[in-house]
């Protein structure tokens, strides 16, 4: 199944937010962090049993040891 991404939101009820952290440390390929993280975030919502993700955000972080890491959270359809 895909699940569809967007940056604006839905207006369908049910709500759910869901959300992942990508921990995985990229050195220098880290430009493959955002299309990974958002592959996370779609397999975890697809699981919940969702059909879409609306109102997407990724936010990169930093973690108590220096690592990139990046977050990603939107609201899904359930």
């Amino acid at each position: 199944m895909t699940i569809p991404l967007s940056t604006t939101e839905s207006a369908s009820d049910p709500q759910q937010v869901v959300s992942v952290i990508n921990r995985r440390i990229y050195g220098m390929i880290i430009a493959q962090q955002p299309e990974e993280t958002l592959n996370m975030l779609k397999e975890k919502a697809r699981k919940m049993g969702a059909t879409e993700i609306t109102g997407v955000r990724l936010v990169p972080m930093v973690d108590e040891r220096g690592v990139h890491i990046m977050m990603a959270y939107g609201t899904t359809d359930l």
